[in-house]
Parts: structure tokens; C-alpha cells; sequence
């Protein structure tokens, strides 16, 4: 579809939408950008994302088969943690195509697609938090309530598949507004991939951003925030009873002393993970908001990188997780050196078998 009488900058065009009687209407260019005073800034851009992207797969595909193939990392949290090594991988792989959009500047990758990648990003980011908000309350009701091996594996998949399932749900307007528009520019046609809310009463933007604020930002961040705030209650009551019998203990306490402190890490690499993710996430959720209040108010300053580049942070947050995943479960740490070693040993033996054979080659050379 073409809109017609349009103007244009580097991230905004402002255009006249004949067909639908909208009237003057605002479209932020959201990937694509144009006139750029340097244009290395967008293979810059292109290249970090690709970057991020391969880096992302190696390190979380390696978290997923390390655990798969232990046996003692087969437990609760480790499956919830699988959810979310495969939330990053399926984020992580809109990272090349919004490299292509940006080198490319125009939208060449069809409607389908412009209907489906920013759809699949936002349902990605909640299903990973709603996922560690889902482990919190595990946390929660293992140490604080006792509840030991009361949910089995098919309850966790059953879990994970409805927060795909609502997450996907609830963001479907993203994929149904999001369209590729053709601007004619200059006796040229551009396309680019936008948002455009449909007119009436109801201003749907304003009532999508506070349904992304409480659902995918108040209500999981309120129930992790109560769950390890209990937790840590807990922990610190404990110690302080445990050092007051700190000259009695027994074999068994000395047991569940030590079942504690591991309980207590696992605590703290989880709180981390969350604390991550906030710090890589809301420049994203912060820079969408303002978006949302520059084209209501059609004042049109947010430039396209501006959105990039925060993206870009969010892309290093699949980057960082295989680490931390590891940190939770000691036994995928020693599987990891146990790799690696068994690596370096492998390119010893095959180095020191040929020079033997250059050796000997050598002796029965006449």
C-alpha cells in the first residue's frame, strides 16, 4: 500500500493515509533508518548484533546439552532454567535480521516477518520473566514451606508451556498492527516496518503500555521481590539459630548447615539473574515508553538508533546468562572444565602421535 503526501527524516515519516482516513499520521521507522550522515554507523551496528547473536547460541545451546546430559542437573530449577536458556536462544535470532534492516535501510524482508519480529521479541522478554518470577516462587515454597519434589517434570513443562502460551496471547496485537507501509518519496517508494494503532476512543497505545508495564514488569517483578525477600528472612533466622548451637552440632546439622549455604548460592546467583535482566532490559522498555509519548504527541525526536542501541543491550543479556546458569549448578562448572580439558588433552595425544610419527618416519628414512 502506498501513503501518499509525506514527509520525511531520518526515523519518522509523516504521511497522509488516504485509504484509511486517518489524516496526518506518524510512523516511526523502528528498524530502518534513512539519510545518514555516516553510513559505517550501520555496519557497526550490524556487526555487534551478529556478534552477539553467535556468541548467545554457542553459550546456551552448551548450557542446554550440558544439562540434558547429567543426570544430577535434572532437578526443578534446572528445568526452569532451560525455559530460559530457550528464551535467549529464540530471541537472540531476531538479531540478525534486525542487522540486515539496518544495513539495508528499507524493509526487504516482507510482511510476514514485519508482523512476526517484534511480536516474537516481546514474547520472548516476558516469557523469560514471568519464567524466573515461576522459579522464585519454587524457591519460595521449597525453602520457606518445605515443599520437596512435590512438582514433577511434567507439571514444569506444563508451566512453561502456558507462560508461552498466555505470553503469546496477550501480545498479539503486536502482530496484528505491525504492517510494512510503501512511502512515496521523491518518485521513489520506501518501506518500512511500523506500528499503527487503529483510530476510535479507545487510545489502544496508552492501554498497551500499561498492560506491558503491570504484566510484564510490576506484577513478576512484585512476586520475585516477595518471594526473596522471604527467602532471605528465612536464611538469616536460620543463621542466627545455628550459630547459637554452633558448639553442638551434629552430623546431621553439620549436613543441613551445609545444605543451607548451597541453597543460600543458588538464592543469590538467582537474584542476579533477575538483577541482570532488569539492568539489560529497561533501557529498552524505558526508550519504547518515550517512543510511545513522541509519536502520540507527534513530536518526533527519538532517532531509530536510539532504539538500536538499547536493543543492543538487550541482545547481551542471552550473552551473559550461560555464565550465570552456570554459576546456579555446580555440576555444569565441572562439566564445562571437564570439557575443556578433556579438549586440551585430546589436541596433546593427537599432537604428540604425529610428531612420533614424524620421528619415526625420520629413523627408517635411509
Amino acid at each position: 500500500m502506498v501513503i501518499c503526501g509525506s514527509q520525511i527524516n531520518r526515523s519518522y515519516f509523516v504521511a497522509v493515509d488516504t485509504r484509511f482516513g486517518h489524516g496526518n499520521v506518524t510512523y516511526f521507522t523502528y528498524f530502518s533508518e534513512f539519510n545518514r550522515p555516516w553510513r559505517g554507523a550501520a555496519y557497526i551496528e550490524a556487526a555487534v548484533m551478529t556478534t552477539l547473536f553467535v556468541l548467545s547460541g554457542i553459550g546456551n545451546f552448551f548450557i542446554l546439552g550440558i544439562m540434558f546430559k547429567t543426570k544430577s542437573s535434572r532437578n526443578i530449577t534446572n528445568y526452569f532454567v532451560c525455559n530460559l536458556a530457550i528464551g535467549d536462544i529464540l530471541f537472540a535470532t531476531a538479531a540478525p535480521f534486525v542487522a540486515y534492516v539496518r544495513i539495508t535501510g528499507t524493509w526487504r524482508l516482507g510482511d510476514g516477518m514485519c508482523h512476526l519480529l517484534t511480536y516474537g521479541m516481546f514474547v520472548c522478554a516476558i516469557a523469560m520473566i514471568w519464567t524466573m518470577a515461576v522459579i522464585s516462587i519454587d524457591r519460595y515454597l521449597c525453602i520457606n514451606r518445605g515443599l520437596v519434589n512435590r512438582v514433577r517434570t511434567v507439571h514444569v513443562v506444563s508451566i512453561c508451556l502456558c507462560i508461552w502460551i498466555i505470553s503469546a496471547c496477550c501480545f498479539l496485537p503486536l502482530a496484528v498492527f505491525f504492517h510494512v507501509k510503501e512511502i512515496e518519496v521523491a518518485d521513489d517508494i520506501i518501506s518500512i516496518c511500523t506500528l499503527l494503532w487503529p483510530k476510535g476512543r479507545i487510545r489502544y497505545s496508552a492501554l498497551f503500555m500499561a498492560m506491558l508495564f503491570v504484566f510484564a514488569f510490576l506484577l513478576p517483578m512484585t512476586i520475585i521481590t516477595f518471594d526473596y525477600y522471604k527467602i532471605f528472612r528465612k536464611f538469616w533466622s536460620s543463621k542466627r539459630a545455628v550459630g547459637a548451637l554452633s558448639h553442638i552440632q551434629s552430623r546431621s546439622q553439620r549436613a543441613a548447615i551445609s545444605r543451607r549455604n548451597k541453597d543460600i548460592k543458588m538464592v543469590k546467583t538467582l537474584i542476579l539473574l533477575v538483577f541482570v535482566f532488569v539492568i539489560m532490559w529497561l533501557p529498552l522498555f524505558v526508550v519504547l515508553s518515550l517512543l510511545h509519548h513522541d509519536v502520540s504527541y507527534t513530536h518526533n525526536t527519538l532517532p531509530s538508533y536510539g532504539l538500536t542501541w538499547t536493543l543492543i543491550v538487550a541482545y547481551m543479556n542471552p550473552c551473559v546468562n550461560p555464565f550465570l546458569y552456570g554459576f546456579i549448578n555446580l555440576e555444569v562448572c565441572q562439566n564445562v572444565l571437564f570439557c575443556c580439558s578433556q579438549c586440551q588433552n585430546s589436541s596433546e595425544e593427537l599432537l604428540a602421535s604425529n610428531t612420533n610419527l614424524n620421528d619415526k618416519n625420520n629413523t627408517t628414512r635411509p
